[in-house]
This record gives structure tokens, sequence and C-alpha cells, in this order.
């Protein structure tokens, strides 16, 4: 277990830096991923991936970040980011997208801004995540142990029932497909310990997705998520 995945504001940086890198790059997300990754690498014990991964965020442009983006997520996909794509069931699909919309708006973290994704998008699941850990010390500073019970609770059962089913699967993907994208598989290596070391910590043994099948970007439709605008995303309301 490393300090970074342990309950804290390394954890909320640790859930924030991934879910900005897998949502598409712009200058300012770089720019942010950087702040956050060097941050995460000093702390003491801190995860050894995150070594490798500032280093490859200070040798990238957002240019070829964007291309090897395009080339992994977007058109004809390689890895779907997009929980619903591991499910064979089209209505269990539905139901998918509509509880995780649920879990949004019971806090009021209604997801917008201009990536204009589904809220089943990695980058929208894992802003999420970030946003309740900051909720829950939010809590614990106010001296609200009943409402920082609660978000943990609601937290793992996030966990359960959604990111910790097809993270995993997404992840190791992201790892085999990424051939040519050294920065994606850092991301992926160190999502893939952050994952497995929070679904432990918690004792949750979620049940894994299907399996995966590429899809088109017409997946997207009109529900938006800012996880790539620091401002205005999840973890600015």
């Amino acid at each position: 277990m490393t300090v970074a995945t342990e309950p804290g504001i390394g954890a909320a940086a640790l859930w924030r830096l991934l879910s900005l890198g897998f949502t598409a790059p712009t200058e300012e997300t770089l720019a942010e991923m950087c702040v956050l990754a060097e941050a995460l690498a000093e702390l003491p014990d801190a995860a050894p991936e995150l070594a490798g991964l500032v280093s490859e965020l200070h040798s990238t442009e957002v240019e070829r970040l964007s291309a090897a983006y395009q080339r992994l997520f977007g058109g004809k996909v390689q890895v779907p980011p997009y929980e619903g794509s591991y499910e064979l069931d089209p209505i269990r699909q539905g139901r998918q997208m509509a509880d995780i919309a649920a879990f949004y708006r019971a806090f009021g973290a209604e997801a917008h801004g201009p990536a204009a994704e589904r809220p089943d998008h990695i980058g929208c699941e894992l802003e999420f995540l970030a946003f309740l850990e900051l909720r829950r010390l939010a809590a614990v500073e106010e001296g609200d142990e009943t409402g920082a019970e609660i978000v943990d609770e609601i937290t793992t059962t996030f966990l359960g029932d959604h990111a910790g089913r097809w993270l995993p699967m997404f992840f190791s993907a992201v790892d085999e497909a990424a051939t040519t994208a050294l920065l994606y598989r850092r991301l992926a290596a160190l999502g893939a310990v952050a994952i497995e070391a929070e679904l432990e910590r918690r004792g949750i043994e979620p049940t894994s997705v299907s399996r995966s099948r590429t899809r088109l970007s017409v997946e997207k439709d009109s529900f938006p998520c800012g996880a790539t605008d620091s401002a205005t995303g999840l973890l600015g309301r």
C-alpha cells in the first residue's frame, strides 16, 4: 500500500491525475498532470510508477499526446473508455449509465464542461472518486463523522458497482494497446496499482465485466463531463 492510495488528499490527487490522463489532452490538463504527479512522487512511500510518469510527462508534447489519445480512444477505438462498452447486455448498459448519473446527482455534482462525455466515461468516474474523497475530507475537517462515513460508504458502493468492475480490464487493455505511447502505459500501470490497492483496502471483490469489445466514437452522446476542465469539472462544484 502506498501513501498515495491511503485516504487523504494524496488519494484525491491520484484519482484526479488519472482522470485528466484519460481525457482528451490540452496544454492546461497536461500542466496540471505534471504538478499532481510531481507532488505525489514526493510523498513518502510513493508508488514507484510515479517516477517514470513524471519523466514522461516532462518530455511529452500535447500534439503528440493528442494523436496517441485519438488512436487509442477515438474513432474506431482500440480501448473503449466507457463502462457501458464492457457490458454485452444493452438493457444493462442503460441501467448502469442511469445509476452512475444518479450517483453524481446525489452529490449535486452533475458532470458538465467542454468534454461532452457520457457519465460512464473513465474520466468522469475517476473524477468522481476524487470528488468523493475531497467531500469526505471536508466532513472530517468539520468534525462531521457521520457525514464522512456516509461518503466513504458511497465510495465503496461506487467502486463495487462501477469503477472497480471495469477499470482493471481497461488499464490492462491500455497497457497492451499503447505500444507506441509510453505515457499511456505509465498511466495504465499507475491506475492498475491504484485501483487494485483501493479494492483490497476496502475489501471489495466486484463482479468482473463480461469482456471488452471495440466501439465506435458514435457512442458519445449529449451527456457532458467536465473532467478536462479543472475549473468547472466535478471537483470544482
